[in-house]
């Protein structure tokens, strides 16, 4: 008797895959923003530099769960080799509806765990607590 299959997606090996680089952000502006308003405005600048074959090269993505209302920073990821078009296309949003902005690249990290510690230090991790590195907690 054979035995039945079971479908599991085949996951590329680490060499084979494309290399991708995440860019950490902060949005200046003159009032706070939601997650929204700023993601279609990097959307629409990165399109509008790149068009629409480089822009499907770039494979920027825009990390939501990153993204901090409060501080206004979050992360960005994309290709490699086109990170400097990605941070040029940022640099070029002004306006976002009647709000005046300007977009701080924080850095350039290659994992999303770096360009958090190294670049957004707003929050400390749990196994910082457990170490005891963190004296002050607030609950």
């Amino acid at each position: 008797m054979d035995k039945p299959k079971t479908s599991r997606p085949k996951f590329l090996p680490p060499t084979l895959r494309e290399k991708c680089r995440y860019i950490a952000y902060q949005v200046v502006s003159e009032s706070k923003l939601i997650f929204p308003d700023l993601n279609s405005a990097i959307w629409n600048s990165v399109l509008n530099f790149l068009g629409e074959l480089d822009s499907a090269k770039a494979r920027v993505w825009i990390m939501k769960d990153a993204y901090s209302e409060e501080k206004q920073t979050g992360i960005i990821k994309c290709a490699h080799d086109y990170v400097e078009r990605v941070r040029s296309a940022l640099i070029l949003i002004q306006r976002i509806g009647d709000v005046r902005i300007a977009i701080k690249i924080l850095g350039v990290s290659g994992t999303i765990k770096g360009a958090r510690t190294k670049f957004m230090p707003q929050e400390k991790t749990v196994a910082e607590y457990v170490k005891g590195k963190v004296e002050n907690i607030t609950v």
